[in-house]
C-alpha cells in the first residue's frame, strides 16, 4: 500500500461526474469553501457556449458599445497622446 493520500474527489453538479478537486478539472472559485466551482470545466465551457450562441447578437452589441465609450474616455482625457 502507497503512504500517499489519494486526492479529494468531488461530483460535477451538472453531470455528475466525480473527478478529483483540482483546478486541471474545476474553475476557482474564492466564494466557495473548497475554493473550486460546483461545475466542472468542460460542463461550464459547453453552458457558456451554449449562452452565447444564444444570445450571440445581444452579446457582440454589448462589446461594440463598451469599446465606443471606453474609446470616448480615453480620447476625452487624452490617453492616447501620453505615449
Amino acid at each position: 500500500m502507497s503512504d500517499v493520500p489519494s486526492r479529494p474527489k468531488g461530483a460535477c453538479r451538472t453531470c455528475g461526474e466525480v473527478l478529483p478537486l483540482t483546478t486541471e478539472h474545476f474553475h476557482r472559485d474564492a466564494n466557495n469553501a473548497s475554493g473550486l466551482k460546483k461545475q466542472c470545466r468542460a460542463c461550464a465551457c459547453d453552458e457558456a457556449k451554449a449562452r452565447y450562441e444564444a444570445n450571440s447578437v445581444a452579446v457582440l452589441a454589448r462589446f461594440r458599445e463598451r469599446r465606443a465609450e471606453r474609446t470616448a474616455y480615453f480620447e476625452k482625457i487624452n490617453f492616447y497622446d501620453a505615449a
